[in-house]
């Protein structure tokens, strides 16, 4: 590594964890090169006392987003995590970067903004514009794939019913872990876009896991290894969203979990590994190896 200062935004969440912990041990960055931001400086305490640079960030202010990113030549901006819109505060930070006099600018957006229907697709869609129009010389835009790990995490009730609602027919998914998406964040934020020949000043990054799955093939795999026996209850939008709202669930839920899988009934998240493979070097976790390594976690969910 150069004395190049690498930032990398959102670094106190299960995304930016990741990254920082690559970026430190697998990338040769020294804690000195590093600048990490947080709305809570206090969580990245035990960063500081390495001697990285930890700034608190508060995206809904570009000046004071100007000043936590002076200094950093690439900086990895990772989407906020938000409860509502978070166009604006993208938006912000982009021009901050831009003001900061940021060199490369890499993104955590997701797959076919432009054409997606899920509920959140503008947001990543205006910032990816943003990021193309901006002046900042270089940018890499990784349009990442659904995490393995949003299993436990979002749809926990699958493996606790032993039922799927799926309306996403036969579209086929291509999900990734997060461990290599934080590991792919990483590489574009070290390397730019100078990983494996992908030399364009900006360039987009569809980010596909190793095979593409539909829910179907998901769920005969999870009962391979873990051991469950799940039900595919397959559904149109219409019955699928009467479904969950006979649930009580609210209905910005109701609006995420039909239009996902809307989006992957188009076959939006459909694809292969190959950029992936170019930009990192390596080849992403199966859905059945990812599964292995957490079969206690999510066998407990199943209450197994």
């Amino acid at each position: 590594m150069s004395d190049r200062k690498i930032l990398v935004t959102g670094a106190s969440g299960k995304l930016g964890q990741q990254v920082v912990s690559y970026l430190l041990n697998d990338f040769d960055v020294k804690p000195n090169q590093l600048i990490v931001t947080t709305r809570n400086v206090e969580s990245l305490a035990e960063l500081a006392d390495k001697g990285v640079d930890v700034r608190e960030a508060d995206f809904s202010s570009p000046d004071a987003l100007e000043q936590a990113f002076h200094g950093a030549h690439s900086m990895l901006l990772i989407s906020i995590d938000a409860s509502g819109p978070r166009t604006q505060a993208h938006l912000n930070a982009v021009t901050a970067a831009e003001k900061a006099g940021v060199t490369h600018i890499a993104y955590t957006s997701m797959l076919a903004p432009t054409q997606s229907p899920v509920v959140f697709a503008h947001e990543h869609e205006a910032t990816e514009q943003a990021i193309l129009d901006s002046a900042i010389p270089n940018a890499t835009v990784m349009q990442n794939n659904w995490y393995f790990d949003n299993l436990p995490d979002y749809y926990a009730s699958i493996l606790q019913t032993g039922h799927w609602l799926s309306a996403a027919g036969e579209g086929r998914i291509a999900q990734l872990s997060r461990k290599d998406l934080a590991y792919a964040a990483a590489t574009a934020v070290v390397k730019g876009n100078q990983s494996k020949g992908l030399h364009q000043s900006k360039v987009t990054l569809p980010m596909h896991g190793a095979e593409a799955l539909t829910h179907a093939e998901m769920a005969k795999v999870i009962d391979s290894v873990i051991g469950t026996s799940i039900n595919m209850v397959h559904l149109s939008d219409e019955e699928y969203q009467a479904q969950l709202e006979s649930f009580g669930l609210p209905a910005p839920i109701v609006s995420l979990c039909t239009t996902m899988d809307h989006h992957n009934r188009l076959g939006l998240s459909n694809g292969t590994s190959d950029v992936f493979e170019a930009l990192t070097g390596k080849k992403p976790q199966s859905f059945e190896s990812w599964l292995e390594e957490n079969k206690a976690e999510l066998q407990k969910l199943a209450n197994m």
